[in-house]
């Protein structure tokens, strides 16, 4: 599975948007919405696997805004295991 984050830049904050799984999170720099986005999609996987489901494999978690493209997918733990 293939995830985009799009971050925005408000004036005084940053969104952080993955479309594909309708998670926002915001942030007052790019790096603390990144971040929190990171935790979320964590949480996504750990909660996942409390219950008992498979979670498809994050193949790539690219973050797209006002800089070059990020890949995150090797930081988030677990990133191996599959979602349905």
């Amino acid at each position: 599975m293939k995830l985009s984050i799009n971050l925005v830049a408000t004036g005084k904050e940053y969104i952080a948007n993955c479309p594909e799984l309708d998670v926002n999170c915001y942030g007052v720099s790019r790096d603390e919405a990144v971040r929190r986005i990171k935790n979320v999609l964590q949480f996504y996987i750990d909660s996942a696997h409390e219950f008992g489901l498979e979670v498809e494999r994050f193949d790539a978690i690219s973050i797209e805004g006002d800089s070059s493209p990020l890949c995150i997918a090797s930081e988030l733990q677990d990133v191996s295991r599959s979602i349905n």
